[in-house]
């Protein structure tokens, strides 16, 4: 840009997309800071500034927040955002082929709790605007990102400098090789801060972070959980039907057995899976009220039980089988115990 940086403190805010049809994309961009002596208007050549360095000429003096979207080395740590130092000047000497890992600026801010350097981040073929906060204060630089995805603004790094970096100029630059990126940068926004102001706490933004992403995962927990127990409910139903249905027809034991039979292992498993659901989950109310069914399929499985047989349903049912229930009335037991498991999920998921 043509104006320096006037302050000491500072935040910059943008939005930018990058994209292309191809799986892969390149090479990518950078946002620099860059010493008055690297001022355009200074220079008589229209193309001073450009370079072989995400665009920018190698020999640049000041910083750049680079995002490097092509996978040099194959290590799959890309898209990566990091930071490069030249603050002193001269010619900089990265390895572009294993992706800069040995020339990243690491030097992180004292006292703070597991800062990183360096960060990956999903930005390519995003729906929206990917958008980026960069908060220069106390001659530290946090880097926030938001790449659209429903989780909001992330920690990305934070680095310490010796130095502030005022009456610097801002600039952006890309570059594409032989894959190659659209990048567009769509908003730029710049702030002046004030040396007073707070530093963000990035530990607990991360934490922050980490519970929002458990919790949405929590949350499609109890979803399937209370998917499960609907399905059981309706096989439970299904079955009680079918079971007067046969016996009013007047068919005998066995075919009815027969034509039972089917969802004894479907039952058992979905029974058994939402019970560990709700042991995953913690959610011991719901696990107690199931213990007595998941007691008593266990019990079957054991036995060789499990499939009915003409005695299972015949007018002696509760003898042979060994159970103080007849089947039907198992069904209408197991309904009630799902139908509260129910009513406890519903509860937990509007909790």
């Amino acid at each position: 840009n043509d104006y320096p940086l006037e302050s000491a403190n500072w935040e910059v805010e943008f939005d930018f997309k990058c994209y292309s049809k191809p799986h892969f994309g390149g090479d990518g961009f950078a946002f620099w800071i860059l010493d008055s002596s690297d001022d355009p208007v200074l220079k008589s050549e229209p193309d001073s500034l450009s370079g072989s360095l995400f665009g920018l000429k190698e020999s640049f003096k000041g910083i750049g927040l680079v995002f490097d979207t092509y996978d040099n080395d194959g290590d799959r740590k890309n898209p990566g955002i990091f930071v490069l130092d030249n603050s002193e000047g001269g010619k900089f000497m990265g390895n572009h082929d294993n992706d800069y890992s040995n020339d990243m600026y690491k030097k992180t801010p004292d006292g703070y709790r597991n800062p990183e350097f360096s960060c990956q981040a999903d930005y390519r073929n995003t729906k929206d605007p990917v958008r980026v906060l960069v908060r220069f204060l106390h001659k530290q630089l946090h880097v926030y990102i938001d790449t659209r995805d429903g989780q909001g603004w992330r920690v990305c790094l934070a680095v310490a400098f010796e130095k502030d970096f005022f009456n610097h100029h801002m600039a952006f630059t890309a570059i594409t090789g032989q894959v190659a990126d659209v990048h567009e940068l769509t908003s730029v926004s710049t702030r002046y801060l004030d040396e007073s102001e707070a530093d963000f706490d990035d530990y607990l933004l991360m934490h922050a972070e980490g519970t929002s992403r458990r919790s949405g995962f929590t949350q499609l927990l109890w979803v399937v959980c209370m998917l499960t127990g609907l399905v059981l409910n309706i096989m439970c139903g299904m079955e009680i039907y079918k079971f007067h249905d046969y016996s009013s027809s007047g068919i005998n034991s066995t075919l009815i057995a027969d034509n039972l039979k089917f969802y004894a292992w479907p039952h058992t498993i979905l029974h058994f899976t939402m019970s560990g659901l709700l042991l995953l989950l913690g959610a011991w109310f719901g696990v107690i009220i199931n213990l007595p069914i998941v007691g008593y399929k266990a019990w079957a499985i054991q036995k060789n039980k499990l499939h009915l047989d003409a005695n299972s349903v015949g007018a002696e049912a509760k003898i042979h089988s060994g159970s103080m229930l007849s089947y039907p009335n198992r069904m209408y037991v197991m309904m009630g115990f799902y139908a509260v498991t129910q009513i406890y999920i519903l509860m937990r998921l509007s909790s």
